[in-house]
């Protein structure tokens, strides 16, 4: 089982975190995620290195979504 843990310390990441469950909650093939945003964090646990590697990446590029998005309202 491969293991990755991303770890947030803005407090703006919370809504991006909230928005992000459900989409954890339906899953993907070979990977558990867990979502936090009492500590802001997602595990992700995979049953190998591709799955590790996909949830990573699809995860990060909603984040990256998420802040872009943020970031051209609040201008």
């Amino acid at each position: 089982m491969r293991k990755a843990t991303l770890a947030f310390s803005e407090l703006d990441s919370i809504d991006a975190l909230e928005a992000l469950k459900p989409e954890a909650e339906e899953g993907m093939d070979r990977v558990e995620i867990n979502i936090s945003t009492d500590s802001p964090c997602i595990e992700i646990d995979a049953e190998d290195t591709r799955a590790l590697r996909a949830a990573l990446n699809s995860y990060l590029r909603w984040l990256n979504i998420s802040e872009k998005i943020t970031t051209e309202y609040n201008k």
